[in-house]
């Protein structure tokens, strides 16, 4: 039985990320699979980005977070929701940063620090606990949408001719669903944080 530190569970990312790789086998097999879709994938990704902001601006309630929350970037921002559409500069700077967060994810080949403090800052940013201290939005549409992200991802790679065979598929579909798994305990890490 291995000895894991509680404590250091919460305060150190790399340790974190061997438990959670560990527990959940994500192994460098799996980030070699990613690395391995990307060619395929990321010519999809500006198609699921899109898929995933038309479902969060189908709701008003996901769609005011964009009215409510400031965020660095150039161009002119809008106080209501009503007037948010999927073309403003606005979503346009969002929607380019979920495109290379989704594209990074698949090409990064070392989960190293420096790539886990990113995926686990994104996690600090949502849950306004970043130093700009600007966004803060509600666990339960973090969650939805990573969930809704890894929908469409697997729905790309069940449903497109992507020049898989069965095992490689298969080994995509495991290794989607295991990231997205690590990715939301990184944001959840920071909600329930003090």
């Amino acid at each position: 039985m291995e000895n894991i530190n509680a404590a250091q569970l919460n305060t150190d990312i790399q340790y974190r990320f061997d438990y959670l790789s560990k527990f959940l086998n994500f192994t460098n097999d799996d980030i070699s699979v990613l690395n391995k879709i990307a060619p395929a994938v990321v010519p999809l990704v500006p198609t699921v980005v899109d898929a995933i902001y038309g479902n969060l601006f189908s709701f008003d309630i996901t769609k005011s977070i964009f009215a409510n929350n400031i965020v660095h970037f150039e161009g002119s921002t809008t106080t209501t929701p009503g007037s948010l559409d999927l073309t403003p500069e606005r979503v346009t700077f969002l929607k380019d940063m979920l495109g290379t967060y989704l594209k990074k994810v698949l090409s990064q080949s070392e989960w190293n620090k420096e790539f886990l403090d990113y995926l686990s800052h994104l996690g600090e940013i949502h849950a306004n606990k970043a130093a700009s201290g600007n966004v803060n939005i509600s666990y339960i549409f973090m969650n939805a949408t990573l969930g809704f992200a890894q929908h469409i991802l697997l729905n790309a790679l069940l449903s497109s001719d992507l020049g898989l065979d069965e095992d490689a598929k298969k080994a995509a579909i495991l290794a989607v669903n295991k990231f997205f798994w690590i990715q939301n305990d990184f944001f959840t890490m920071h909600y329930i944080s003090n």
